[in-house]
């Protein structure tokens, strides 16, 4: 099945070869860019993203609201920062591909986002976990309680109702967990990014009930 396809790459070297090998699929490359910018509104089936590009780390936001819309996202990255593409998965993409890969793993990983199936060389799993295992913060109970509480939804005056505490103390504990994610090199500013962060880290189950 030919697919309508854009490539955001920032090296253009790696651009063209990912094109090239696209076009021998049989898929038809309809827009290319070193920046997210260059990812048209409408009229494509899957986007293949470097994480680091021209403009910076690819924002985890836009990425989100483009699986929203229905098209199939799959990263193509020298890893460089396991951490990102962990919060890209949790943010929705169908997979990840290391530039150490082979053009085969690329194409195999094609056809399973066409197909909205997930897609992760074992190698590339073996280093995303490692990574998660030396880098998660930790988190003490209450904390990780304020976490969830939190960043799936409630509103802090609603947090410190639930765990028995005042508003204040909820604040702390949702403070600690924002400056413990500072220390390791993630900040969470936000409650999105605190979400997509918990999720990706394994802290927040994305099915269950905040309350």
């Amino acid at each position: 099945m030919s697919a309508r396809v854009a490539v955001v790459e920032d090296h253009l070297l790696i651009r063209d070869s990912l094109v090239n090998e696209l076009r021998r699929f049989g898929h038809e490359v309809v827009a290319v860019g070193d920046t997210l910018d260059a990812v048209p509104a409408s009229g494509i089936d899957l986007l293949l993203l470097d994480l680091d590009l021209a403009d910076g780390m690819a924002d985890v936001d836009r990425v989100a609201a483009l699986v929203s819309d229905g098209v199939a996202v799959l990263v193509v990255s020298a890893l460089t920062s396991p951490r990102h593409a962990r919060r890209m998965v949790a943010a929705g993409v169908c997979g990840v591909v290391a530039k150490s890969d082979r053009l085969d793993d690329l194409g195999e990983a094609v056809e399973a986002a066409l197909a909205g199936r997930a897609w992760m060389s074992p190698a590339l799993a073996r280093v995303m976990m490692a990574d998660e295992a030396a880098i998660r913060p930790q988190l003490s109970v209450q904390e990780l309680r304020a976490l969830r509480l939190y960043a799936c939804g409630l509103k802090l005056d609603s947090v410190a109702r639930a765990m028995g505490v005042a508003p204040s103390t909820a604040k702390q504990y949702v403070d600690r967990v924002r400056q413990k994610y500072e220390q390791v090199g993630t900040p969470a500013r936000t409650k999105s990014e605190l979400y997509r962060i918990g999720v990706a880290d394994g802290y927040i189950d994305p099915g269950a009930d905040p309350a």
